[in-house]
């Protein structure tokens, strides 16, 4: 058993030197100080950066789920663009076309300068579909048939307790179709209810010679048919200025019973009529909602469009703000911090809405405004621990352009997601990398020290020896 412990000192690495034989300095003493406390600074920092998560960006091939849909949320405001006609239409790559969004769009009315004027405004979907009666020749017999000058029509709305004025335009096809059927209702209601009655007329405006009239009454799209009673088209509910427009099927039959059902209430307190849509008195609209596609390229087309009507695109302004657009959902606060910290680059103020607050006006006619939008996702992983704070952040780039077309002005948001995606994630460091470290930092510390320690006693001894020469 001797033998065998004597063999075993044989490997010892730590051999030892008597304690008579080694020597303690002062210097030696400062130098060991020092190093124990620049061991316990290091092992102190090391021990808060293996407690700190380590972040990590890596670039892949987007991972989203086959099929997942994205949301695009907007809020947009067109000065010059009436609630009654405003249409958002989508569209993709892969060809899907939905026409005409309503169910999860809001349309609220609002002045030229932007300042709501109104209440939301729900479509009315029951005139998709609006009948004719079949084309016949108008013939026009009466001078009450004839559209109306400036003057007339300021007379006309004086002289009769209802006036249902159809403002049109002669290359209008809708109008045209219209014009035998209109004729022929207002020579029926005009010998069913005359003159001397004074409760109700059927009149009709012509847009392209009474240009400044129909842009006083917001008249956009043709032909529009409005209710005026005692002398204006104008009714306040509640502070809210509304007007009335017909929006029932065009045929004799419908015109006539309507102006049936409007007749009772010649010269009573306004109220409700069967076949009528009251619309705010304005000429702006402000469109909000969302929209959820696929994760291919494709556009929001913000137009005029209604079925039934046609447009003087010359006269069409898309002017618009863009009061917000962004992909996504919003992140709850401690996402957003989350965010914030482990985003490559940080967090600017318009980090995920480059177009919030921007306006863009046209300077001429039939300009339509295309917004380019190029769609990066970033997925922000945390800890196993903290889960909750997963998030995806879609950021994009934009360019916009504006320019004429010979087709319906619009203004048009195209976007295009990136198939790449920046994935951050956090992970613990291994516990092993915190061990190896740790040793390290003490083997270091101590070697140089220990070489430090060494030049600093050779040097005093050297200093020594110099000393004694010059004294013998």
């Amino acid at each position: 058993m001797a033998r065998l412990l004597q063999k075993l000192r044989g490997v010892d690495f730590y051999r030892k030197i008597p304690s008579d034989l080694t020597e303690a300095t002062l210097a030696g003493a400062s130098i060991s100080l020092a190093a124990a406390v620049t061991i316990i600074f290091l092992l102190l920092a090391e021990l808060g950066s293996f407690l700190a998560l380590e972040t990590r960006e890596e670039l892949v091939v987007d991972r989203s789920a086959q099929g997942e849909l994205l949301r695009i949320n907007f809020n947009i405001s067109y000065p010059s663009l009436s609630c009654e006609f405003a249409t958002l239409d989508v569209s993709d790559a892969l060809g899907t076309k939905r026409m005409n969004l309503t169910k999860t769009i809001r349309k609220l009315p609002i002045t030229e300068d932007g300042q709501r004027a109104g209440y939301y405004v729900h479509d009315d979907l029951s005139n998709v579909n609006v009948k004719y009666d079949e084309p016949q020749e108008a013939v026009i017999t009466k001078d009450f048939a004839l559209p109306l000058s400036k003057e007339a029509f300021k007379s006309t709305l004086e002289a009769y307790s209802i006036v249902v004025v159809n403002f049109y335009a002669p290359w209008c096809p809708w109008c045209q179709r219209l014009e035998p059927t209109w004729e022929a209702v207002t020579q029926e209601v005009h010998t069913k209810y005359p003159d001397s009655d004074g409760r109700i007329r059927y009149a009709k405006v012509d847009c392209t010679a009474e240009v400044e009239l129909c842009r006083e009454h917001q008249i956009t799209g043709f032909p529009s048919l409005r209710v005026f009673r005692a002398g204006h088209d104008e009714i306040n509910i509640h502070g809210v200025k509304e007007h009335e427009s017909y929006r029932g099927d065009r045929t004799q039959a419908s015109l006539t019973t309507f102006a049936d059902n409007l007749v009772p209430s010649a010269g009573q307190p306004h109220h409700y009529i069967r076949g009528v849509t009251r619309m705010a008195k304005t000429s702006g609209c402000a469109l909000s909602g969302f929209v959820l596609v696929k994760k291919v390229p494709g556009a929001l087309h913000f137009l005029a469009k209604s079925p039934g009507h046609s447009f003087d695109y010359a006269a069409m302004n898309m002017s618009h703000v863009v009061n917000y657009l962004y992909f996504g959902n919003k992140p709850s606060p401690r996402r957003h911090q989350a965010l914030a910290r482990l985003h490559p680059a940080g967090l600017a103020d318009d980090w995920a809405d480059k177009l919030a607050g921007q306006g863009f006006f046209s300077r001429a006619q039939k300009a339509t405004f295309e917004h380019y939008m190029q769609v990066v996702l970033t997925t922000i992983d945390p800890s196993r621990r903290r889960q909750d704070l997963s998030y995806d952040a879609y950021e994009y780039t934009v360019h916009s352009h504006t320019y004429d077309t010979a087709e319906i002005p619009s203004a048009k948001f195209t976007y295009d997601l990136s198939p790449i995606q920046i994935l951050v994630s956090e992970k613990h460091r291994a516990w092993y990398h915190f061990i190896t470290t740790t040793c390290a930092i003490i083997g270091g510390v101590f070697t140089v020290a220990g070489i430090v320690d060494g030049l600093v006693h050779t040097g005093a001894r050297f200093a020594k020896k110099v000393e004694l020469g010059k004294h013998t």
